[in-house]
């Protein structure tokens, strides 16, 4: 597809779907949360993959399903002889008086009794729901990561939003600095001090609007969008504040749904088929068949010698035999070299390998899920800290800056309560974004789709 057709697909979007959130200012996708993951797992390639993965174990299942209709094949052959045949008959060498053969045959046959097909179309079952899982858990991991990018995005505004706004401070701080330094009533060096903190901010404002460049290109990857495309990201990380909650009473540590485990489960039982089919070669088959057949020759006139006593044949073509048989076939497997039985003893070390993996997996993720639920926590308490502390921060600036005007204080306690107020800005939308990572790290874990 060409630039210009997905960029038509995606104005067409936001023209026909408004209420999904899509918003469209000169060319400028206006994106949520919900409108990111829905995009996501629309347009992303790994998605369309699985998809695919799906489709294609669907036709084996098919493929295996079909191998119990009857078959049916047809032959035909037909020889011209180049060079009269040769015959001995009675110590004497004749031609032939054969000019071609023809045969034809047809063959249908009708599987009864084949027990390693039944269980082919077992395993192809179990292929469908490994297929279907490995698709879910592709979901799961691009919800995460859409979800992870756009908090990102979001963690990088508000960082530049505080930072701007320390910026306005150290720009307001350089102002009243130099109107007082000009008026002789505050010294130099608090007029330099105010405009070294304001330029100090400017390469770090700059950095973080990279940032949020380079989170948005990685947002849009993951969406499946082009990256000429420009788009707005709306929402803060304080809208989602109403959402944190105390995850100590409220989450448990369940993996039941975690998709990892469930795909362990579903190959654990995929080995125990596939022995079962391993099994199944020990076993007779029996298949019914039925085959009408027909050859025929014709014959050309030529003068046999029949010790001394010649005779003259004459030309023909209606020497042919024709018939249909059925019947029934038994394949019995009596002795194979004991590949049966190797064969079934690596299938048993797999099993065995797989209840390790399975075993080692579950503590992992119990790990995991625990570490989760942990830092949601520890970041409810860094959420409340940092709150007051941006109350306090405000009051104290706000203090500081009347003790500065009243000439009670001088520059470098300005600019360090500025800076306090800064930081706890940034430490407070960090807070929140350690929040809504962890937590969507946990909803991963438990397989939350």
């Amino acid at each position: 597809m060409t630039t210009q057709c997905k960029r038509a697909g995606w104005l067409m979007l936001c023209a026909f779907f408004p209420m999904m959130g899509w918003g469209q200012t000169k060319d400028t996708l206006t994106i949520n949360l919900e409108t990111a993951i829905q995009a996501a797992l629309s347009d992303n390639p790994v998605i369309q993959i699985a998809d695919y993965e799906v489709q294609r174990v669907d036709y084996s299942k098919k493929e295996a399903w079909h191998g119990l209709i009857p078959t049916l094949s047809g032959s035909a052959q037909i020889n011209k002889y180049l060079l009269p045949a040769k015959m001995s008959m009675l110590g004497n060498i004749m031609d032939s008086p054969t000019n071609y053969m023809a045969s034809a045959n047809v063959t249908l046959s009708l599987p009864l009794i084949v027990p390693a097909l039944w269980k082919s179309i077992q395993m192809t079952e179990q292929q469908m729901l490994l297929a279907q899982e490995q698709a879910r858990a592709s979901k799961i991991t691009l919800r995460n990561e859409v979800t992870k990018a756009y908090y990102q995005i979001l963690l990088a505004q508000d960082s530049y939003q505080a930072l701007k706004e320390g910026y306005d401070l150290a720009a307001q701080n350089y102002k009243e600095a130099k109107q007082r330094f000009e008026l002789g009533l505050a010294a130099e060096y608090d007029y330099i001090q105010a405009e070294v903190q304001m330029q100090n901010l400017i390469p770090t404002l700059a950095q973080v609007e990279n940032g949020i460049a380079q989170a948005k290109s990685f947002l849009k990857v993951l969406m499946g969008m082009e990256l000429s495309i420009p788009i707005k990201v709306t929402g803060c990380l304080t809208d989602f504040e109403n959402r944190l909650t105390d995850v100590a009473n409220t989450l448990s540590l369940s993996l039941q749904n975690n998709s990892d485990l469930v795909q362990l489960e579903i190959q654990q039982q995929l080995l125990n088929k596939q022995l079962q089919l391993q099994r199944s070669m020990r076993l007779p088959t029996l298949a019914g068949f039925g085959r009408y057949g027909y050859s025929g020759m014709d014959t050309k006139a030529i003068s046999l010698n029949f010790g001394g006593m010649p005779m003259q044949t004459s030309a023909r073509n209606d020497w042919y035999t024709d018939g249909l048989i059925v019947g029934l076939q038994l394949n019995i497997p009596i002795f194979s070299g004991f590949t049966n039985t190797i064969k079934e003893k690596k299938i048993q070390i797999s099993a065995k390998t797989l209840n390790v993996q399975r075993a080692y997996m579950e503590d992992n993720l119990t790990l995991q899920a625990t570490v989760a639920i942990n830092n949601m926590s520890k970041a409810l308490e860094q959420i409340d800290a940092t709150k007051k502390g941006i109350q306090l921060a405000q009051k104290g600036y706000l203090i500081s800056q009347e003790r500065y005007n009243n000439g009670m204080a001088i520059m470098l306690e300005l600019r360090s309560a500025s800076q306090a107020l800064t930081q706890a800005k940034l430490a407070y939308s960090q807070a929140i974004a350690d929040y809504l990572g962890a937590q969507a790290d946990y909803e991963k874990i438990s397989g939350k789709q």
